[in-house]
């Protein structure tokens, strides 16, 4: 409990001092979304090890090319995994996350300036919109990390991807990266119960949709057998990783 009060308490200052520091320098930053983005890496990082007692262990980076884009894509085990994404992948990248994560005060707004992208799944046309500005993201170079579960699965089986990040890979010809998360929901027993906790981050090989496409094959069939396929792949490296521990 004291781990939990501690992480509450002494995080939140942080957060704030952190906030105000970064806000401050922000209007004099040319790159103000990387800049950002690139606070947000540290202040996760720090969190996770200092307050959380979290020793991060992540594979499989030499699979990124650090000059193209992705469409990075996760299982979702708890409400850190957006700490996990920001400390654990040493590339720029936006979210794609729910409206109502971007409603929380100063780490809402520090989304915003960040250029990460809400979503309201409820209503068709504010998703289509999300998914045109993340399109545009997309062609400016930059990665994009959605969780293709649509919300939090902490059961050991991945629940049916839904279509959004596959049909914008078969739009815009950038490939997926599928990244696998163990143990984050293990973190918080309680609100103010943390359990230290060995997370593994497993980045696999990047999947393009270009290697299903076949003659004959709707697009929509394909998007249907990218999204089988890639689900398999990684409940079959999450299922090795959980062995392991």
């Amino acid at each position: 409990m004291i781990r939990g009060l501690l992480y509450w308490f002494f995080g939140a200052i942080i957060t704030l001092l952190w906030g105000i520091s970064a806000f401050s320098i922000y209007p004099f930053c040319r790159q103000r979304h990387n800049f950002l983005h690139n606070n947000i890496h540290w202040w996760s990082r720090f969190l996770l090890r200092t307050f959380c007692g979290v020793r991060l262990e992540v594979e499989g980076l030499e699979h990124i090319d650090k000059n193209r884009a992705y469409i990075i894509i996760s299982n979702h085990r708890s409400y850190t995994d957006i700490l996990m994404g920001n400390a654990s992948m040493p590339i720029q990248f936006r979210w794609l996350a729910k409206e109502s994560l971007f409603k929380i005060p100063l780490i809402g707004l520090a989304m915003r300036f960040a250029g990460y992208v809400p979503i309201v799944r409820e209503r068709a046309i504010s998703a289509s919109r999300s998914l045109e500005r993340t399109a545009e993201v997309l062609r400016s170079g930059v990665s994009v990390w959605i969780f293709p579960e649509g919300t939090r699965t902490p059961e050991e089986k991945l629940r049916r991807f839904k279509r959004g990040a596959f049909q914008l890979s078969l739009e815009t010809g950038v490939p997926l990266l599928p990244v696998v998360l163990v143990n984050s929901d293990r973190i918080f027993h309680k609100t103010l119960v943390i359990r230290p906790q060995h997370v593994q981050v497993a980045v696999l090989e990047p999947i393009s949709c270009t290697d299903f496409k076949r003659e004959g094959i709707s697009d929509r069939e394909v998007v249907e057998r990218l999204m089988e396929a890639v689900r398999d792949i990684m409940q079959r490296s999450y299922n090795a990783r959980v062995a392991r521990t």
